[in-house]
């Protein structure tokens, strides 16, 4: 287990040296952006057909 937890390390090492981690973290949050903005969506189209059927 200790053995996984150090190649972990030293590829977040190898990413921080390169310059990369910025990339992976710059990836990371546009998905992220872009699920909450989904999930957003989907509330608000949800919330008008609710809307719509107590109507």
């Amino acid at each position: 287990m200790s053995l996984l937890n150090l190649q972990d390390v030293e590829m977040a090492d190898a990413f921080r040296a390169d310059g990369k981690i910025y990339v992976v973290v710059a990836v990371i949050s546009v998905v992220v952006l872009g699920l909450i903005a989904y999930l957003f969506s989907m509330d608000k189209k949800v919330s008008k057909l609710e809307k719509e059927i107590k109507k």
